[in-house]
């Protein structure tokens, strides 16, 4: 959402959650809206069969919980902090109330309409190529962060690929783009990044 919608939305005094916690849990029929003024956050949902699947990252400036404050229902996936993290919370009526007086309906449509694009994309291309989606959305959502805590198994479950074929991806786009430990990816290179996403696109 724009700065200065988001910012009239986000009136209460926000909450500081620590990395690991979770904002959100999948199953929940709370409603309430999150806007998140600080820190990053994954949106994580898990299958019938207990695979869990790693849909999208969300940082400064975004809002989370919002299509079960639309909806009505119960929450289709939890939403976990990367770091520490600092959100505001608002009701589903408030929520739906500043969305009337601010006609923002269509902004919101549009916003869904990027995110379901953006859960497309990453799955398209080889591992590699998404990997480097991936990564750049992580740096753009963060304000710029390079390092974060995430694991080969987290970025197999976001791209749609098994650890082995990560891993593999990592060594493709090599040390001077990413550089990966056990539970830390750094991006060492963010224009080497765009660079293999511009030649996907242009392939």
């Amino acid at each position: 959402m724009p700065h200065k919608d988001w910012t009239g939305l986000a009136c209460r005094p926000p909450r500081t959650y620590s990395p690991g916690v979770a904002l959100l849990t999948q199953g929940d029929r709370k409603t309430d809206v999150f806007i998140l003024v600080s820190g990053l956050v994954k949106v994580v949902r898990t299958d019938r069969e207990g695979r869990q699947r790693l849909l999208a990252f969300r940082g400064p400036g975004e809002i989370v919980g919002e299509m079960a404050a639309q909806c009505g229902g119960v929450r289709l996936a939890s939403v976990w902090a990367m770091s520490k993290c600092k959100a505001s919370t608002v009701s589903s009526e408030e929520f739906h109330r500043f969305v009337r007086e601010h006609r923002l309906a269509y902004p919101l449509a549009v916003m869904a309409s990027n995110r379901l694009r953006e859960q497309t994309e990453v799955h398209e291309g080889a591992v590699h190529e998404r990997l480097a989606m991936a990564l750049l959305r992580l740096v753009e959502v963060s304000g710029g962060q390079t390092s974060f805590s995430l694991t080969r198994e987290e970025l197999a479950q976001h791209v749609g690929v098994g650890r082995k074929a990560v891993t593999k991806g990592l060594e493709r786009l090599g040390p001077g783009l990413v550089k990966a430990g056990k539970s830390q990816i750094a991006v060492v290179g963010p224009e080497g990044l765009r660079d293999v996403i511009a030649g996907r696109d242009g392939a």
